[in-house]
């Protein structure tokens, strides 16, 4: 099945308890599976139970740092879900690259030549470290971390493929939001031809499929729509993948 990338809208008061209490993430990511799961349904009628007893996390022993009222809970993480969360697919990485101008975990090797991505040796995380940079010198369009930002929250496994990342509502969100709005779908169509049309273009993507471009577009194109929404609704955004 491979690696999906995820982006998910969440009220600033879940973000908030998610701060709180890391370890309710976890909760909530099940939540989505409650009104067709019997197994989640079990699961999550046992979590008042648990209240305050310790969780073990392979190499690490971690406490509920509060008791909930996890009926509550239930019902504000459902209603979370009731707003579905962005499925980019096995997409995310082509897309990282086509908005930020590097492919995750590779970015050492396949695009340090762009002068604003080179980070300090020996930085070891697969996405990195900014939001929007500005006339970047990749082709004079912003470099649009739309996947990649975003600070960590959680345990580093809760997905299995890295940490939990997640932007505020207000001024993070809309920072993205006018970042990819700046790069416009004709420059994001105009940054895919050109690399595409080189004699050797990157080689972690397969530029041969002929409806491609169709496709990343109509991810741009999703994306853009769901910043806006976030931005509207006045809502954090979880990035990660799955």
């Amino acid at each position: 099945m491979g690696i999906t990338g995820e982006i998910k809208q969440i009220s600033a008061s879940t973000l908030e308890l998610f701060r709180e209490d890391p370890l309710l993430i976890s909760a909530f990511r099940d939540a989505q599976w409650l009104p067709e799961s019997k197994e989640v349904r079990e699961r999550f009628a046992k979590l008042s139970k648990r209240q305050g007893l310790s969780r073990f996390i392979p190499g690490n022993r971690q406490q509920w740092k509060n008791n909930h009222d996890w009926q509550a809970l239930e019902q504000q993480f459902l209603a979370e879900w009731e707003n579905p969360e962005l499925d980019l697919h096995k997409c995310w990485l082509e897309l990282t690259f086509l908005l930020a101008g590097y492919v995750p975990g590779y970015y050492a090797t396949s695009q340090g030549k762009i002068p604003e991505l080179i980070v300090d040796k020996g930085y070891k995380k697969d996405f990195l470290p900014f939001s929007v940079i500005e006339n970047s010198e990749w082709d004079g369009m912003p470099l649009v971390n739309a996947f990649g930002a975003g600070k960590e929250i959680g345990d580093k496994n809760e997905t299995s493929y890295g940490p939990i990342r997640y932007l505020s509502p207000g001024d993070e969100v809309r920072e993205i939001l006018d970042g990819l709005l700046e790069l416009s779908q004709e420059g994001f169509q105009n940054r895919f031809i050109r690399e595409s049309q080189k004699s050797e273009p990157i080689p972690w993507i397969d530029w041969s499929q002929e409806e491609m471009l169709d496709w990343m577009t109509d991810y741009y194109n999703e994306i853009v729509d769901y910043y806006q929404s976030a931005v509207r609704q006045h809502k954090a955004l979880l990035l990660y993948l799955t």
